[in-house]
């Protein structure tokens, strides 16, 4: 994994593109875990960047020694991991797909200065719209679907587990069960196959009064709520990043609801989703396909739609863009 000119293989190096609110925390994450013996920052808004870094260094000493430095694309590029959250703002009149255009072309340009000084890791996207951007990257990297991943439907499935077990009585922990589909309005819980200590869920929640599709509105609508009270969110996702970092970094062969380019489960083909992903030094090693009753596969296909559609229309705009230049 990563450029094998100048470095040493024994250092597990992870670079964050981008030191808004989320990706600042995922440093943080990712140095109070001692998941990467380096970590490489990057960033345009440089007094911003020298901040962070310093900010970090200074919690070295009291935490674990790992190297952490501002970095250029050639550093950026001997990482085992580019975690990338950098993207465009919007601007008042824009519409969101002429945002997501934006965020694309950003996201295009990161990977472009990657590729070109010999990047040969795996891309972490966390910047939404996370599964079409992550498409958009592994297709101008040229890189192995696998070696492109999102961080998905990871957080979506920790709210869920989160909000079971406190309506349980349970250590979240202990609550095996996934978003899948779009990290988005889309996304559909796996309730079918969701278990507590090997106990159906459904059952569980029947005989405890607990309204999952509830619960289930409660995870989608979680992330506007805590935006409304707090501005952004950043704790949750920066957490997932540093675990799915962890994942990869120490090879786990753990299963992950990560988006990957899906080909052919639920008759699904050539869209970035989330599903239960086997996750180590490779990447998406393995897409695992959950048994769903009829109404999830019926979900899930439809959230599959929301995202082919959204696709379609943002290569129609290009197409539309660069038909006029």
């Amino acid at each position: 994994m990563g450029n094998s000119e100048n470095r040493r293989s024994d250092l597990k190096r992870v670079a964050v593109v981008g030191c808004g609110n989320v990706g600042a925390a995922s440093a943080y994450a990712l140095l109070l875990t001692g998941t990467a013996d380096e970590l490489i920052l990057l960033d345009k808004d440089k007094d911003r960047l020298k901040g962070e870094v310093a900010d970090l260094q200074h919690s070295v000493p009291v935490i674990r020694p790992t190297k952490i430095s501002e970095g250029a694309w050639e550093s950026a590029a001997q990482a085992d991991i580019v975690v990338i959250a950098a993207g465009a703002g919007s601007v008042p009149g824009e519409s969101r797909l002429d945002l997501l255009e934006r965020n694309v072309k950003v996201t295009r340009e990161i990977v472009d200065d990657l590729m070109k000084h010999g990047f040969a890791g795996i891309i972490l996207m966390t910047t939404n719209p996370v599964d079409i951007l992550a498409q958009a990257a592994q297709e101008s990297s040229g890189l192995p679907v696998s070696h492109v991943i999102s961080s998905g439907t990871v957080l979506d499935t920790a709210r869920l587990r989160s909000m079971i077990g406190d309506k349980l009585g349970i250590d979240a922990r202990s609550v095996h069960a996934y978003i899948i589909g779009e990290h988005g309005d889309s996304e559909i819980a796996a309730w079918s196959s969701a278990t507590v200590g090997g106990v159906p869920l459904k059952s569980l929640a029947d005989g405890a009064g607990i309204d999952l599709e509830a619960i289930l509105d409660d995870v989608r609508k979680a992330a506007p709520r805590i935006v409304k009270t707090k501005g952004y969110t950043s704790v949750a996702i920066a957490s997932c990043v540093a675990r799915i970092c962890e994942a990869i970094l120490r090879d786990e062969k753990t299963i992950m609801p990560v988006s990957t380019l899906v080909k052919g489960q639920y008759g699904i083909d050539e869209i970035y989703l989330s599903l239960p992903c086997v996750v180590g030094r490779n990447g998406v090693e393995r897409v695992m396909t959950v048994p769903l009753d009829d109404e999830e596969l019926e979900g899930i296909k439809a959230s599959a739609y929301v995202l082919g559609t959204t696709l379609e229309k943002l290569r129609s705009l290009s197409d539309d863009k660069n038909g006029k230049e």
